[in-house]
């Protein structure tokens, strides 16, 4: 019986499915030391956030497939596993709604400042109704960094409480964008000058790390928000803390950081302008049930010879789109 190694353990559902064919062995360790020896008898290794790099990859000499727990795979070496010939797994599409309405409910917290207002009343304070600074989102600009999946459901989101929506994407050509109802943007910078919502959501590349830093937050308005649910490398977490606490833009919510779990020594975490959430936007109980079926699948698929549906180097290993 071939043996599915988790890191930790998910949504029962998917291991359940896998548990009537495979030897499924939960680590609860995330030490590399004990992955590389618990990891070389094992068919299949699912991980969330836990890196699997070359070691690990290199130990288990027996692996088909690597599974992460989640759409992003800049925790597993992927160029390893291509010249292992090992299928790197994700969960495709199947937490992109819940992303979608995270990013919308903070948004909406943001403009309400909910969680001021919730403080404040649990203090006894009555009189905060009247200090202002909560507004509407109608009419307001929401700029979309990444026209992806959950990118275009974001915008129709926001297009129902009647924002207008900017999109930069420098994948996809104008006509596109405009096809979906969308304003194009040229320029990220043009889009930091005219949003009074920045969202990303695009995979973490080189060229984006960073992409929120001092320069393109000087370019924000004053009332400007920051909304990064999509991998904590793309915000200069020092740069966005100068600007909050100096007044420069209003706000953020930040869902994703670097390390996970975060500094917590970090100034930016004591502010009363960031709305923070522990890496939960894509993981409510309905996707992380979705999540881990996704998971099994896929596991399935590959060790039974099959081509999984979401496979991050699915040309590489299949020579199939």
């Amino acid at each position: 019986m071939k043996k599915v190694l988790y890191i930790q353990p998910i949504h029962a559902a998917g291991m359940d499915m896998l548990r009537e064919k495979y030897n499924v062995v939960v680590a609860n360790n995330e030490d590399k030391a004990f992955l590389m020896e618990a990891v070389r008898d094992a068919s299949a290794i699912v991980t969330r956030l836990t890196d699997v790099d070359k070691d690990i990859i290199a130990a288990g000499t027996k692996l088909e497939a690597i599974a992460k727990n989640g759409i992003g795979v800049d925790n597993i070496d992927v160029a390893e596993a291509n010249a292992r010939g090992i299928a790197v797994l994700t969960t495709g599409h199947a937490n992109t709604w819940s992303v979608a309405e995270h990013t919308m409910f903070a948004v909406g917290a943001l403009y309400k400042r909910l969680t001021y207002f919730d403080n404040a009343m649990h203090d006894g304070n009555w009189k905060c109704r009247d200090e202002g600074g909560f507004t509407d989102v109608e009419g307001q600009v929401f700029g979309i960094v990444g026209l992806g999946r959950i990118g275009q459901m974001v915008a129709e989101l926001a297009k129902a409480f009647r924002m207008e929506v900017l999109v930069f994407d420098p994948f996809l050509p104008r006509e596109k964008i405009e096809g979906m109802g969308c304003r194009w943007a040229e320029s990220f910078d043009e889009l930091c000058r005219q949003a009074d919502v920045i969202s990303l959501h695009m995979p973490l590349t080189p060229k984006n790390t960073h992409m929120i830093n001092d320069r393109s937050l000087s370019l924000m308005k004053s009332t400007a928000f920051v909304i990064n649910f999509s991998r904590g490398m793309m915000v200069d977490l020092d740069a966005l803390y100068r600007a909050l606490s100096e007044k420069k833009i209003a706000g953020a919510a930040l869902d994703a950081f670097t390390p996970e779990p975060p500094d917590f020594s970090h100034p930016i975490y004591k502010l009363d302008n960031v709305l923070l959430s522990p890496h939960t936007a894509g993981i409510s109980e309905a996707a992380r049930r979705r999540m881990s079926i996704q998971v099994a699948k896929g596991i399935d698929d590959v060790l039974s010879g099959r081509v999984p549906e979401c496979c991050a180097n699915k040309m590489e290993i299949f020579h199939v789109q």
